[in-house]
């Protein structure tokens, strides 16, 4: 009985080793298995996500600029800073160094200021058809009716798709004409949704709009104007190699995408002051869909405070525009 006692209990400590190892190695295999599921599934998933994201159609950036809201408290003086621009002197200062804002405060004069822009986009829906026009000549026509002068800063790239209507706007002693670059692209960082251009090729856009607008507009341009108003100390000197003064402004009329009339018109008439540099755009819709509309009630409103409409050349006092014969 005893020796059966025996065998008994060495079966069951065999039993028991065995059971343990079983326990051991199952637990084993299925972490294993576990793990190569896991690290399989998460390669087959990113792969598949990697192959949608690819397969996407690639949306465009598009300018996208937002409108001021027109009953917020604005300070005179610095009612419009420029992103990403590194200087913010808003005094004449020396012309030759400096960005001009805006003219002398001791005069009820301002310059109403027009761009007419140009993206490698805006031309190929002008082509295409699907934007009938990117020139609003309503806007010209309330200047000429109101016999109000203005200066219009035109990109290279416009001036090309309209080379009549350049040497028109030159030869009207209302208008005065100045550069914005070739294409409507950045000089400064991510500046209102415009593409950044390398700094190689800056040169060659500031170069290119001088020569259209020698060919064009028969003058020796000396008006600059940065797209979107970033730029760099360096861009700054090579306009200034260009012997061009670099105009900028201190009231925006924000009409850029904005479909609402009575806010451009305040956005205006409400924050101009003595010697003010208005900018607004001259594409008409969809660039600048209520420019036109909002335009004579701007004039009218300005010329009963009293203010005197001037090119920017006679704001800051300039000689006389330099022309050459076509």
């Amino acid at each position: 009985m005893l020796h059966l006692k025996t065998f008994f209990s060495r079966d069951l400590s065999i039993l028991k080793e065995d059971i343990t190892k079983h326990i051991i190695y199952t637990i084993f295999i299925v972490t294993i298995s576990s793990l190569i599921t896991y690290f399989l599934l998460s390669f087959l998933i990113t792969k598949k996500i990697t192959t949608l994201t690819a397969s996407l159609p690639k949306v465009e950036k598009t300018t996208v600029i937002v409108p001021q809201p027109v009953f917020l408290p604005q300070p005179k003086e610095s009612f419009y800073v420029e992103r990403g621009s590194p200087y913010d002197n808003r005094t004449i200062g020396t012309i030759s160094a400096n960005v001009i804002f805006h003219g002398p405060r001791d005069k009820k004069q301002i310059a109403l200021t027009f761009d007419a822009e140009m993206t490698d986009g805006m031309k190929a829906d002008l082509l295409s058809g699907k934007v009938k026009d990117s020139y609003n000549k309503q806007i010209i026509d309330t200047l000429m009716q109101t016999n109000t002068k203005a200066t219009l800063f035109l990109t290279g790239l416009w001036i090309e798709l309209y080379p009549k209507e350049t040497e028109e706007l030159s030869k009207n002693p209302l208008f005065e004409l100045g550069s914005h670059s070739y294409t409507d692209s950045s000089y400064f960082g991510f500046c209102y949704g415009l593409k950044q251009i390398p700094s190689t090729l800056r040169i060659e856009e500031i170069g290119a709009t001088e020569k259209l607008l020698r060919e064009h507009a028969h003058i020796d341009n000396r008006l600059f104007r940065f797209p979107g108003g970033c730029y760099t100390p360096d861009d700054i000197k090579l306009v200034n190699q260009a012997n061009d003064i670099v105009v900028h402004w201190d009231v925006v009329g924000s009409d850029g995408f904005n479909t609402n009339t009575n806010q451009v018109i305040h956005n205006v008439v409400d924050n101009v002051q003595n010697g003010s540099i208005v900018v607004l755009h001259m594409n008409g819709a969809p660039t600048a869909p209520k420019t036109a509309e909002a335009l004579p009630t701007i004039i009218h409103a300005l010329k009963a405070k009293g203010f005197e409409f001037v090119k920017i050349s006679e704001l800051l006092n300039l000689p006389p525009e330099p022309r050459e014969n076509p």
